[in-house]
């Protein structure tokens, strides 16, 4: 086949490297804010503080984490396309998406183990820091749990150096991976589209293991990757991503796991408050916003009542260095697994819009010939939840366990629900995505490389294509072509190769004409040759008046073991029998031009016929 042109998806470069550019301005400023706020800290002895409203301090690391994600998409999309194509030029590039930091390829330093841990540290960096950076000091919460406060530290909220400093740490970190990656790795192409990859694996022009395409897997899909070659009906609704991906079903047991773990946590935190803990207070408010109004309740069973949110707090000052340097790490540690649970989501989401995208082709418009992976991301609606689930929980996860000025780590039992909550609406969105059946007959791949590659038999310059019955024989044939075509039957077989038909003709006209003389009704009934029933055989077809005589009825076995037996030894004993061998020759002989790799014939040592099982074509 002769190389092809392909999508490079310029604009696509562009906007990342835009988003690259954009997270090394956002770390370097935060560590400078950082340093200024130290500066000051030390300079005037009391930390810098901006006015702002309790609701504020709340909702704004809501955007915090929008911006995070926003620019942590862009730079994890440079990551994975050089892991892409660094498995690619390992030969084991499987899928077009992959878990992108649980997997290293030999030789891409930066895709290597370390570099990944580095790379999910910067992230959980990121994302935690976007709830520490305001601190507030709520006068009436440290009034009922009895913790002593300046005046002077109620008014506006004050800024946590330390919180900066990790924000900046975690996108540096990042952007110097991925810068590594973008300079260290050729990348073909940045399109993220399955189709525009598999065709660039399948041409010469790039160095790397070549994905060659497989003969009669027409109608196999991504399920039946590792089996032989073999004709199969279509079927209407196509088997689920969960038993396609190995991994699939591993993401979608962590991410069930969290909700399970977060309301265990909860739970317990409330029936502690409900004990009486002398560091807690037991609130009857489940507002989404914590709020603490200082009213009491007398008439209540625990410690304090008030009619505000419940909290406990941990008790580690946040006023020290240290106190605050711990407070930081022990939320993080605790965000890392949500941050990595979520991570693994993106795998879900990736193969179900790359199944979205492939299966373009039996659409009435057929696939877009002018892909941008940006545009489709921000206009798919699997990518814009798995968007805005991972901004609100890591949000929620902010407002479950928070650091207040001078009182600590608190957590609050109503926002760990509400997290739980969060963790739950994720786990039945992957697993919604992972058991759901794309519907046409077009085989899934969900991005199955060796799959594309054997089901697309023509690829357009213009990267509009569809797919359909492209030869109605008995097997059939499908393929794609730059106009519509036909839907498959679901009563015929399907696995032939491509441009069959004319095939047919060349085997017809290399038949002798002495094989239309061979008698096999004179052989007697003992060799004559069985009904042929298995997955392999087809009838003849009704003949056409107007087109070539049909070739001889075959059954397919392997050449090569037909050869070695066929003609090692010649039978002489009986008529029939040296009728057979005179088939089997002419049918060695005119095999070789059809280009077929597995034919039938019968044994010139024996009257049984030679079957190969599930052969390939």
């Amino acid at each position: 086949m002769a190389a092809q042109k392909h999508d490079d998806s310029v604009a696509t470069r562009a906007w990342c490297v835009c988003g690259l550019v954009v997270s090394w301005i956002v770390g370097i400023s935060a560590l400078l804010a950082g340093g200024i706020c130290v500066y000051l800290e030390l300079r005037d002895g009391n930390a810098a503080q901006i006015m702002m409203s309790h609701t504020w301090r709340e909702v704004l690391p809501l955007g915090l984490n929008i911006l995070v994600t926003l620019l942590n998409d862009s730079m994890g999309y440079v990551h994975s396309c050089s892991l892409r194509w660094s498995l690619q030029r390992e030969g084991k590039l499987d899928f077009n998406s992959n878990l992108r930091l649980l997997t290293a390829p030999k030789h891409s330093r930066p895709n290597g183990i370390i570099p990944n841990a580095l790379y999910l540290t910067g992230i959980v960096l990121s994302y935690g820091s976007t709830s520490l950076i305001f601190l507030s000091l709520n006068p009436e919460l440290a009034r009922l749990l009895g913790k002593a406060y300046d005046r002077e530290d109620i008014d506006g909220v004050h800024i946590n150096a330390v919180a900066l400093f990790t924000l900046g740490a975690g996108f540096l970190l990042q952007a110097i991976i991925t810068n590594w990656a973008l300079v260290e790795t050729n990348i073909p192409t940045w399109s993220s589209n399955p189709l525009d990859v598999a065709r660039t694996c399948t041409v010469d022009e790039h160095d790397g293991h070549r994905v060659e395409p497989r003969i009669g897997r027409c109608m196999m899909s991504v399920h039946l990757a590792k089996e032989d070659a073999r004709c199969c009906k279509p079927r209407p609704k196509q088997r689920p991503m969960i038993t396609a991906h190995p991994n699939v079903k591993r993401i979608i047991i962590l991410l069930w796991t969290l909700p399970i773990l977060s309301g265990i946590w909860g739970g317990g935190v409330y029936g502690y408050l409900l004990k009486g803990s002398r560091n807690g207070v037991f609130g009857r408010s489940w507002s989404l916003l914590p709020i603490f109004t200082g009213s009491t309740d007398s008439r209540c069973g625990t410690q304090q009542c008030t009619d505000g949110t419940s909290v406990l707090n941990v008790g580690w000052t946040a006023n020290g260095a240290a106190g605050v340097v711990g407070a930081v790490f022990l939320i993080m540690a605790f965000q890392s697994v949500v941050t990595l649970s979520l991570h693994c989501a993106e795998l879900i989401v990736n193969l179900s819009r790359d199944e979205k995208v492939y299966r373009a082709l039996i659409g009435t418009r057929g696939t877009n010939g002018h892909y941008n992976s940006v545009f489709t991301a921000f206009t798919s609606w699997q990518t814009l939840i798995l968007f805005a689930l991972k901004a609100g929980v890591h949000w929620m996860f902010g407002l479950a366990i928070n650091l207040q000025f001078q009182l600590g780590v608190n957590m609050h039992p109503p926002q760990i629900f509400y997290f739980s909550a969060f963790c739950l609406a994720a786990a039945i969105f992957g697993l919604l995505l992972s058991v759901w059946r794309p519907k046409g007959y077009l085989p899934a791949s969900y991005g199955h490389i060796q799959t594309i590659a054997d089901v697309v038999d023509d690829w357009a310059d213009s990267g509009c294509m569809f797919w359909g019955e492209k030869y109605a024989g008995n097997p059939g044939y499908t393929g794609t072509s730059t106009h519509r075509l036909k839907q498959p039957d679901e009563r015929m077989w399907y696995g032939g190769q491509h441009d069959q038909r004319q095939q047919s003709r060349i085997r017809v006209s290399a038949v002798p004409t002495e094989l239309h003389n061979l008698n096999f009704n004179s052989s007697p009934a003992a060799v004559t040759p069985p009904p042929m029933q298995f997955p392999g055989y087809f009838p003849t077809p009704p003949p056409n008046p107007h087109a070539a005589p049909p070739p001889p009825p075959y059954m397919y076995v392997q050449h090569n073991a037909f050869v070695s037996q066929g003609a090692a030894q010649p039978q002489q004993a009986h008529p029939a029998a040296q009728n057979r061998q005179s088939y089997n020759s002419l049918n060695s002989a005119y095999s070789g031009m059809s280009g077929y790799s597995h034919y039938s014939g019968y044994s010139a040592q024996s009257t049984q016929p030679f079957l190969s099982g599930r052969g390939g074509w």
